[in-house]
């Protein structure tokens, strides 16, 4: 008896990743794997831009282990600034401070020159208070800094303790020596401070009203709660939320007659600075092992569950935590992690992936997974606007002395479809591997047999002849390949004629490059099916080559179901 073959459209894809480990769980719109993919919030995936370094030369580093910590844009009437800090690692590896109009990097001296050397494993911490630049290199530091450019060097600060500036007699020219140092309603703060020859690191002090360089010996709060140290400060919405390892507080008011501090959390905290990210109406956090949150008024969010597994599973490196970051770059959280999912093996000691969380897509959010082509994340990111107001989105490469910008298209496609890497001492192009796959599909019938026919997949256009492999897999086995099929694109900016590929005039962005319908061959009988889709590679197709899927429409017959 002859069966109708009926069909089902998978245009959806905004679930994002989700790493349970019971994939019969996902949501439609959800991906076990991701990989250098962009997820359009209006339908469809495509390969993502290419990362490109910033600066053309190396910065100069003396120290042998390249150790970056911090990004911060400097935003000033005579110029605009990317500052750049490495972290101490040992006697004689002591971190520096290097800046940047947008190319090359040049070392930030006190005049001399006498170097600037930063005690603090964890870097500089940069603000900045109108017009100057201000940062503390770490409680081991003799003096905090201070710099107005064009300046060509930075002067230091006067330690505050054993000397203070009374409310009577300001004198300007001081601050507490500090691992950490931020404006916030109209004073300066610093945290985890150095006074007279006493550490204090659950110690949080503030200026004079107005007065950057001005501080009164009663201005402090000791916060002994929640472990050992101050780690991190950050401001959600006009109030100062300040991270201990264990323990998560805000600090509320806007002067010492009504500061009150508040508790939010005595269960979440931070390890390193690196690992808070102001984001737009809230902060994000790590808090190893429970995961990445998100806090803002409505209270505090868990936004990891969909990514979890990765911890569970033993799949980061616990020994090197100090390599996961949070970076807020282009509206978008990248969270840098020492992350290996190859069964038995030991995790990285590197920033080897970044998961990209991003608010706006779906109900919920959603996660894809990025890495460069020479397989690292990218840290400790921001974002940067030039003399000529180009937005920049940038981050520093962890083992490579570069900065690199990312998210860079044109007419809607990427501007650069493959990175730059630095290979024997020169900058080269290379390619980096895309690839996406579906959650299991089955009809809502996986004890039914299903002859499965042609597809049609709808593909993103292309510029120039690309190949794309297709990774078939059966009845919730995803560690045998059943069969693979390859889809040839070639562009084509004319009208459409159904038949022969084409569809339409339909555009991605402003390209004049019409998406593709591509039948495939028959993907053969099962009960469910997953299809893996791997992009131009050298071993599957020629290099370099941007792609994306719009739409999946299976087809297929349903069989008699046996007992």
């Amino acid at each position: 008896m002859a069966r109708n073959i009926v069909f089902a459209l998978k245009n959806d894809f905004t679930g994002g990743i989700n790493f349970r480990a019971d994939q019969f769980q996902l949501a439609d719109n959800e991906s076990p794997g991701i990989l250098n993919m962009e997820i359009d919030p209006r339908g469809g995936l495509f390969t993502r831009a290419g990362f490109q370094f910033k600066n053309t030369t190396q910065i100069g580093v003396s120290q042998s282990v390249w150790s970056p910590k911090e990004l911060f844009f400097y935003d000033q009437p005579n110029g605009r600034l990317i500052m750049l800090s490495t972290g101490y690692n040992g006697v004689g590896q002591e971190g520096e401070v290097w800046h940047s109009t947008g190319g090359n990097f040049t070392r930030l001296n006190l005049a001399g020159p006498t170097d600037i050397d930063i005690t603090n494993p964890n870097g500089a911490s940069f603000t900045q208070w109108e017009d100057t630049l201000y940062f503390v290199g770490g409680s081991g530091n003799a003096n905090a800094y201070k710099w107005l450019y064009p300046a060509a060097n930075a002067s230091t600060l006067t330690a505050s303790g054993p000397t203070w500036q009374p409310y009577s007699a300001p004198t300007g020219g001081f601050c507490p020596r500090a691992n950490i140092i931020r404006v916030h309603a109209n004073k300066m703060f610093v945290a985890n401070t150095y006074e007279d020859a006493v550490s204090y690191p659950n110690r949080l002090r503030w200026s004079h009203e107005g007065l950057a360089e001005d501080w009164a010996q009663e201005d402090y709060i000791d916060i002994n709660a929640g472990g050992e140290g101050i780690r991190a400060l950050a401001i959600v919405d006009g109030q100062l939320l300040i991270f201990k390892p264990n323990a998560v507080f805000l600090l509320m008011g806007y002067d010492n007659d009504n500061f009150q501090l508040v508790e939010i959390s005595t269960i979440h905290g931070v390890e390193y600075p690196q690992q808070v990210a102001e984001g737009d109406g809230g902060v994000y956090f790590f808090d190893y092992p429970k995961g990445l949150f998100f806090y803002n008024r409505n209270g505090l969010q868990d936004i990891f569950n969909r990514i979890k597994p990765i911890i569970i599973n033993d799949e980061v490196n616990s020994g090197q935590l100090d390599k996961i970051t949070c970076s807020f770059v282009n509206q978008r959280l990248w969270l840098s992690m020492p992350y290996d999912p190859e069964p038995g093996a030991s995790p990285p000691a590197f920033s080897c992936v970044n998961f990209v969380f991003d608010q706006s897509i779906g109900k919920f959010g959603a996660y894809t997974m990025l890495q460069t082509a020479d397989e690292f994340g990218l840290v400790n990111g921001c974002d940067f606007r030039d003399s000529s107001d180009q937005n920049w989105h940038l981050l520093i490469h962890p083992t490579q002395k570069f900065v690199m910008f990312v998210d860079v298209y044109q007419d809607g496609l990427p501007a650069f479809i493959e990175d730059n890497v630095f290979v024997d001492g020169g900058i080269t192009d290379q390619l980096f591997l895309t690839s996406y796959t579906t959650s299991w599909f089955y009809d809502n019938r996986y004890v039914q047999d299903k002859t499965f026919v042609s597809p049609n997949y709808v593909m993103k256009e292309v510029e120039v002849d690309t190949t794309v492999t297709v990774g078939i897999y059966y009845d919730f086995n995803s560690s045998a390949v059943g069969r693979t099929q390859t889809i040839t694109l070639a562009p084509v900016v004319s009208g459409a004629v159904y038949g022969t590929g084409l569809y339409g005039t339909g555009t991605y962005g402003l390209s004049t490059v019409g998406p593709t319908i591509y039948k495939a061959g028959r993907l053969g009988r099962c009960r469910s099916i997953q299809l893996a889709f791997i992009g131009p590679t050298n071993t599957f197709g020629t290099a370099g080559r941007a792609w994306g899927v719009n739409s999946i429409a299976y087809k297929f017959k349903r069989r008699n179901i046996k007992a």
